[in-house]
């Protein structure tokens, strides 16, 4: 059986459409709270309409980025499943890792290797890798942003360390899409991304709506570029 019948079937949906209600309702819950708690406090409720139309407005820039990202990873994973991580506590550059890693683990070159255990150990993946950050930022993070603030104090090279451990991080998972030429069309998604992304990037210094949207016009413009390439005959 092709995981993609298990992850675009109704039973998937369903399941995935749960927890994404209860987030929902619990959103809904939180603004009525939060709108209660205004009137009482005194604000005026013609300027907290402004407000909500404002932010509600402002909302939809970043959220772009993870409807791009939604139809990029249901070609791979089905509609679904991304569908639930990105409206939950996923971010958009994350849940593209976590699943690139998963299949990683898996052993399989790319997508079309995948098998229904492939697919189920992305899922775990990218569940329990986001799941623990709750609980980590919970417990850890006062203790951890104390102690870093005062050994930045007193060893100026924790701030060196530790960029470089985060950049070591990101390269480990990126930099295998740049060298290996022999899988062509995730070659040139990334470098067309990569360019694409570092000009809305500068762009962005004087327009930062260019900033804003630069991961989904990166997005856009390598899976664009692969259409182009293939439609034309020049990768098969």
């Amino acid at each position: 059986m092709n995981y993609l019948d298990i992850a675009n079937s109704g039973f998937m949906f369903i399941l995935c459409a749960i927890p994404v209600c209860v987030i929902l309702v619990q959103t809904i819950l939180f603004i009525r709270l939060a709108w209660k708690q205004g009137i009482e406090i005194g604000f005026d409720e013609e300027k907290m309409k402004q407000c909500v139309k404002t932010w509600a407005t402002f909302s939809i820039i970043p959220s772009l980025t993870l409807v791009t990202l939604l139809v990029a990873l249901s070609v791979s994973i089905g509609k679904f499943f991304p569908w639930l991580r990105l409206s939950n506590i996923g971010a958009g550059a994350y849940e593209a890792v976590a699943a690139g890693v998963g299949l990683s683990a898996t052993g399989a070159a790319d997508y079309s290797e995948l098998t229904l255990a492939g697919f189920l150990t992305i899922m775990m993946c990218m569940n329990l890798g986001m799941s623990v950050a709750p609980l980590n930022t919970l417990i850890t993070l006062k203790s951890y942003d104390k102690t870093l603030r005062k050994a930045k104090k007193s060893n100026p090279f924790m701030v060196i360390g530790t960029a470089a451990a985060f950049t070591g991080i990101i390269a480990r998972l990126t930099i295998p899409y740049y060298v290996n030429v022999t899988a062509v069309l995730p070659f040139i998604a990334t470098i067309t991304g990569a360019v694409v992304m570092f000009a809305c990037n500068q762009i962005g210094k004087k327009h930062s709506l260019f900033k804003e949207f630069g991961l989904s016009f990166g997005i856009i413009a390598g899976v664009l570029m692969c259409i182009i390439v293939s439609a034309a005959g020049i990768v098969k």
